[in-house]
């Protein structure tokens, strides 16, 4: 017996579509990483060298800078995250002083990062085209030292908890450095 209401289409999971789509995304966000980073490099190239030069000298140093570095504004920058917001019973009010305030220290954490990430990633460059004996061109070096840092931070535990963590701990520290350094000749 028919009772006259018209079947209902549930549509179907489609996998092979989500795979595909995040294989997509992957792959367009290394090549557009290692544009944005090889254009970086070409563009500010003696802030580049001077990155560079530093993580060949003192890499230590541009380590305990970075660790130090983010350590210092981090905690200052969730302090004042948490002071902004206040919540009272059934509201949350936002102070605005603290809250500018973590702006402009996340600002100024990720441009000192974005400082030091195309020497960071020529330094990379230089050490893999001193394993393979070839010489490169500076912008090739900048683009296969950030095609492989960002293809071994894809690696689940070792890339995400290591690797990517060390990237941005050396290149905040040698762009500090390097900024430093700058102002004081």
């Amino acid at each position: 017996m028919m009772t006259g209401a018209s079947p209902v289409l549930v549509p179907r999971e489609d996998p092979v579509g989500k795979i595909l789509f995040a294989v997509v995304v992957m792959v367009f966000g290394l090549v557009f990483f290692v544009a944005l980073m090889t254009f970086l490099a070409a563009v500010f190239r003696g802030q580049t060298d001077r990155c560079r030069a530093i993580l060949k000298e003192t890499p230590y140093r541009a380590l305990m800078v970075g660790v130090v570095g983010y350590g210092v504004l981090g905690g200052l920058g969730y302090f004042f995250c948490q002071r902004a917001f206040i919540h009272r019973l059934l509201e949350t009010e936002i102070v605005m002083g603290p809250l500018v305030a973590s702006i402009v220290v996340t600002v100024i954490i990720a441009a000192l990062t974005i400082v030091g990430a195309p020497g960071t990633f020529t330094s990379v460059g230089d050490r893999l085209e001193a394993l393979h004996g070839k010489e490169l061109s500076g912008l090739a070096r900048t683009s296969l030292g950030t095609m492989i840092a960002v293809m071994s931070g894809w690696f689940p535990i070792i890339g995400w908890c290591f690797v990517i963590p060390a990237l941005k701990l050396f290149a905040f520290g040698s762009g500090v450095l390097a900024v430093i350094g700058k102002f004081r000749r």
